[in-house]
C-alpha cells in the first residue's frame, strides 16, 4: 500500500478557550480550572484586568496585565479570588 491512510480521530475542546484534550475527563478537568471560565473566577473574565500593554517608546517596555484593585499579578494569574467581578457588572 502506498497511498495514506485517512483516520478520524476524537478530540474534546474546552468551551471558554481553543485547547483540545484526547480525554473526556482531561477536558473536563481544564474547564474546571481554564482561565477564560468565568465560573472559575480568574484574573482573565474579572472587570478589574487589565491586559499587557506594550510601551510606546523602546526605553520603556511597557506594562505587564495587573489587577486594577491594586493587586499585583507578579505572581502569575489566579482563580478564585475574593475581589473578582464579572465583566458585564459595574461598580
Amino acid at each position: 500500500m502506498t497511498e495514506p491512510v485517512l483516520i478520524t480521530v476524537k478530540r474534546y475542546q474546552c468551551p471558554h478557550c481553543s485547547r483540545t484534550h484526547s480525554k473526556k475527563a482531561a477536558a473536563t478537568a481544564h474547564i474546571a480550572r481554564c482561565w477564560r471560565n468565568p465560573e472559575t473566577k480568574s484574573c482573565k473574565t474579572c472587570r478589574h484586568f487589565a491586559p499587557p500593554e506594550e510601551g510606546p517608546y523602546p526605553e520603556h517596555p511597557g506594562w505587564p496585565e495587573q489587577c486594577d484593585e491594586e493587586r499585583s499579578l507578579a505572581e502569575g494569574l489566579r482563580t478564585g479570588c475574593p475581589l473578582w467581578t464579572a465583566l458585564s457588572q459595574t461598580a
